[in-house]
């Protein structure tokens, strides 16, 4: 997959910008947290200490998972010019889901989609189809990324 443009970068910085405000109080980390649970319910065998039912919004288990979600987003935003940087946190990320909490892969794009739906629906006409392209495109690196450290951590 080909790396970001600066088009795509300005694209996702613009609107990152918007979701990482104030992000203990952003509505994008629970939303996402419910939307993860609601519309890929087997993902919530993985979260054995979190609660996967009721008040989602409310509890703080849910909004600190929420928040470590977007703070390793941050981290890789942050790095869009640092390429090699990036996919160390993203190396990082993938060795802990995978040896720690035995996540498979595909739950990161499942993740990455309900980001997607989750901004689509906040943002509006704000996320156009330029802008969601660029985000696609980032989730596409990630995810290649993130499934290459899952086989290389296999060889070890």
């Amino acid at each position: 997959m080909a790396l970001l443009t600066d088009a795509d970068k300005k694209n996702i910085q613009h609107i990152w910008a918007k979701l990482f405000e104030n992000p203990e109080e952003n509505v994008t980390i629970v939303s996402s947290q419910y939307r993860l649970f609601k519309d890929y319910p087997e993902t919530k065998a993985y979260f054995k200490t979190i609660p996967t039912e009721g008040n989602l919004q409310e509890d703080p288990l849910v909004r600190f998972h929420g928040r470590r979600v977007m703070v390793a987003l941050n981290q890789v935003v942050e790095n869009l010019d640092n390429w090699k940087q990036a996919c160390r946190i993203l190396d990082r990320l993938a060795d802990k889901h995978k040896n720690v909490h035995q996540v498979p892969a595909v739950n990161f794009q499942s993740m990455f989609q309900v980001i997607l739906s989750v901004c689509k629906d906040l943002l509006g006409n704000e996320f156009s189809t330029d802008v969601s392209l660029s985000w696609e495109k980032l989730f596409g690196l990630l995810s290649e990324q993130i499934n290459a450290s899952y086989v290389s951590t296999s060889k070890s």
